[in-house]
């Protein structure tokens, strides 16, 4: 029977890793110097695939643990999809700049969507405060910064890649701050359990 623990609660490595990956994939959109705006957004695929790798990689952590896996399974699903949507085109003659617009498009409803997951999973997943605020925040500027993705039309596609930069520092953040916060935490679960099972052990002597 499977025990329905929350995505939240996955293996701190898994948070770690993906706020590296984005941090250092947000770091590079906003400060590159390179301008060449279809080389950008394969690299946002290839982030998107790493990303999208890691989730799979929490699937089978969590399946393997009988813990509830539909909401990871999802998430590397749609960033699996992003992925391959961004790297490849259905006609091989198409001019990538002609699909632009499109793909710009794409990354601001993603980032809409996922921020506004994140509030209702800030809200309804965390008991701790200062967690829940963290990612409830997250959230928020997720959801700002994707609502000037959609409607700013009007500025540069250099522009939008280095928003899009932003989105994944302030989710890069989140994700490598909490899985800190999750292995700090899992230790003084370990460090408590220990003192009650020596305190029995203790009292039975």
């Amino acid at each position: 029977m499977s025990t329905k623990r929350k995505y939240i609660e996955s293996h701190w490595g898994v948070f770690f890793l993906k706020g590296v990956i984005s941090l250092l994939a947000g770091f590079y959109m906003m400060f590159t110097k390179h301008q060449d705006v279809d080389f950008l957004i394969q690299v946002v695929g290839w982030t998107m695939l790493v990303l999208a790798i890691i989730e799979v990689l929490n699937v089978a952590h969590r399946s393997r643990r009988q813990h509830n896996w539909g909401f990871p399974l999802t998430l590397g699903a749609v960033e699996m999809a992003m992925s391959v949507a961004l790297l490849y085109t259905i006609n091989p003659g198409t001019n990538l700049s002609q699909l632009l617009p499109i793909r710009l498009a794409m990354l601001a409803i993603y980032v809409l969507v996922t921020s506004i997951i994140t509030i209702v999973m800030g809200f309804r997943s965390f008991s701790n405060l200062t967690d829940r605020f963290m990612w409830v925040v997250n959230g928020m500027l997720g959801c700002i910064l994707g609502f000037v993705l959609f409607v700013s039309g009007n500025i540069s596609d250099i522009a939008h890649i280095m928003l899009f930069g932003t989105y994944l520092l302030v989710n890069g953040l989140t994700d490598l701050f909490y899985g800190i916060h999750s292995k700090d935490a899992l230790s003084e679960l370990h460090a408590e359990r220990a003192r009650k099972r020596n305190a029995k052990k203790g009292a039975k002597k």
